[in-house]
């Protein structure tokens, strides 16, 4: 067997142990997401009704995800189990990833479990890994994408850009902003000597290759007048909050777990500062330049660029690893991964679903640590936003049927259900399912998007919309109930549920006001 083949051999196959820590991790995204108190995420609740609108391109994300969802649907159904089990094994691969990369960085068995460790540990990860939503996937490119970007670079090996324009394309399918990791990398590249790779045939045939996999959502929004254009600049308007950069840098390192600080500072040094990261410097460069845009554009999201610390992760492990052989800092060897494990299941309870709601609220009340990621008096809650978006769906579905029992046989079969958030819309269609309600329409996203109830519509139970916007439709108005939700986000509690008759206006005319993007 010649050198290149055992180097071929080699570099994909990670250690035996690291599948361990890998079946570890994917048990404990997975049980607790199935069990106790906590239901389907509100965003599941608008993924699901999006599979059952299969098109190239959805108001908010491209449509990747949702084609991989329908397949889930198809083979093993909805449920709340089937719903978490692609979420739990992106993650178990992620961690697994990220040990490989540490693993070709010159990391033994020791910094791989490192590198793996400390992404097991981050609130950040706990909380993107543990419900479907295309960020779990667009987690999984970011480490495939490094560890293709290290390949080249240990292989040297130009033709592997073929296959990163593979994943490059993928990804942006998955979610537009993985653009932000090929923005920094190009900042990365014409920072270090890596920049001859813009002289490589190869990379541009990847380039061509990932563009051609992404023309198919480019032709929908085109012809659609670009939707997502105009949601992602509402979100930044409304939805995000402003974010003092220092605050920015702090929520990086808390999301990620104040125990993972170490390791993440570490791989920069060592893509930075050392010999053996040199031939990959523009991968810390990429980094730095991903967390100046956080710092410069100073929003509230510091999920955006989590999956550039798979990278850092993977290279925090390498270089603890040989730094740890060191007779003086041997005791590191035995500290860092005490302090990982204690540190990760201690803040644990902040992004899984492990304990009692009213549990999670008080010990995320004792440490202070319940941001809030999105603009609004009714985006506040005595939990964090990701765990009480779990709650209320069922009492809602039950509130609207409720309602529903008041109508008629006659209005009941030309009747339609109204609601102004896509997680309303899509939780009164999933969970009340098998019940006789009438056909849900909702005004959010694609939602909207997908357009209006018909114009022969004569009464609506509508969930959540202000009285002035019932008398502008109806004649009739009737408040048929409240919808109450313990622990919900606060603008879900107390919605009223109407009960709305006669068109005063068609609904075909006042969708453009009704519909929003956000």
């Amino acid at each position: 067997m010649t050198a290149e083949q055992n180097l071929s051999r080699v570099s994909w196959r990670p250690h035996p142990a690291l599948w361990g820590l890998a079946l570890v991790y994917f048990l404990f995204l997975w049980v607790p997401g199935i069990t106790g108190q906590y239901t389907y995420f509100i965003d599941e609740l608008y993924f699901l009704p999006c599979a059952d609108h299969l098109a190239f391109g959805y108001v908010d994300h491209p449509p990747l995800s949702i084609l991989l969802l329908k397949l889930i649907k198809a083979i093993i159904g909805d449920s709340l189990p089937a719903l978490r089990l692609f979420p739990a094994l992106a993650g178990a691969a992620t961690v697994l990833i990220i040990g490989h990369i540490a693993r070709r960085l010159g990391a033994g068995l020791y910094g791989q479990a490192v590198a793996a460790g400390a992404a097991m540990i981050g609130s950040i990860w706990h909380v993107t890994f543990g419900f479907y939503s295309m960020n779990c996937l667009a987690i999984l490119f970011w480490a495939l994408v490094f560890l293709v970007l290290v390949e080249i670079e240990k292989r040297d090996e130009p033709r592997l850009w073929l296959l990163f324009g593979v994943l490059a394309g993928l990804a942006l399918e998955n979610k537009h902003t993985f653009v932000l990791l090929l923005l920094g990398l190009g900042v990365g590249m014409i920072l270090t000597r890596a920049r001859r790779h813009l002289k490589s045939r190869w990379l541009w045939i990847g380039a061509a290759v990932a563009l051609l996999l992404l023309l198919p959502n480019i032709i929908w929004q085109v012809v659609n007048s670009w939707p997502s254009l105009e949601f992602y600049r509402n979100a930044d308007l409304y939805k995000n909050v402003h974010t003092p950069p220092l605050e920015v840098l702090i929520q990086q390192v808390l999301f990620n777990n104040p125990a993972a600080f170490l390791v993440w500072l570490a791989g920069l040094v060592f893509f930075l500062g050392t010999k053996r990261g040199r031939p990959y410097r523009h991968l810390g460069w990429l980094y730095l330049a991903l967390l100046t845009v956080m710092l410069v554009g100073q929003k509230s999201r510091p999920d955006r660029i989590v999956g550039a610390y798979s990278i850092l992760f993977a290279g925090g492990g390498a270089l603890l690893c040989h730094w740890t052989r060191r007779a003086k800092l041997r005791w590191l060897r035995y500290a860092i991964p005490v302090i990982l494990v204690t540190n990760g299941l201690a803040l644990a309870p902040l992004g899984l679903p492990l304990l009692p709601p009213e549990t999670t609220a008080r010990f995320a009340a004792t440490l202070g640590v319940i941001p809030q990621v999105e603009a609004g008096e009714g985006k506040k809650t005595d939990l964090p936003q990701w765990l009480a978006d779990r709650f209320g769906w069922e009492q809602l579905a039950d509130d609207v049927e409720q309602a529903s029992l008041s109508l008629s046989a006659e209005e009941l079969a030309n009747a339609v259900i109204l609601a102004p958030s896509y997680g309303q819309a899509g939780a009164i269609e999933l969970l009340g399912r098998g019940r006789g309600l009438p056909p849900v329409y909702g005004t959010q996203n694609s939602y909207g998007h997908w357009g209006p109830p018909p114009d022969s519509t004569t009464v609506a139970v509508v969930v959540g919309f202000r009285r002035e916007t019932m008398d502008w439709l109806f004649e009739e108005v009737e408040q048929a109930g409240f919808h109450d939700c313990d622990w919900c986000m606060k603008w879900r509690d107390e919605s009223p549920i109407w009960i709305g008759r006669g068109m005063k206006i068609p609904f075909s005319q006042a969708w453009p006001e009704l519909t929003y993007y956000e």
